[in-house]
């Protein structure tokens, strides 16, 4: 079986669900990541980026996809 996860930041999944997403791992499931942001607003996206790609080690994830889209960071931005 595939599994997606998908969290909004680094770390986000880990918390949520990663427990879960190991043990489907080693039960021989393929597990992929999706995190739609780096992180930069909430500290060094750099190494938020390298974090989130030692945690999927950890939980044997065999990709993590990143989010690219740009989306606005206020409300008057949008309007």
């Amino acid at each position: 079986m595939n599994v997606l996860a998908i969290g909004a930041h680094p770390d986000d999944i880990e918390f949520g669900c990663g427990g879960m997403l190991t043990k489907y791992a080693e039960k021989g499931h393929v597990v992929y990541l999706f995190v739609a942001s780096d992180g930069a607003l909430g500290g060094d996206g750099s190494v938020r980026r390298h974090e989130q790609q030692d945690s999927a080690l950890v939980i044997g994830a065999r990709e993590v996809f990143w989010g690219t889209t740009r989306t606005p960071r206020s409300r008057s931005t949008v309007s």
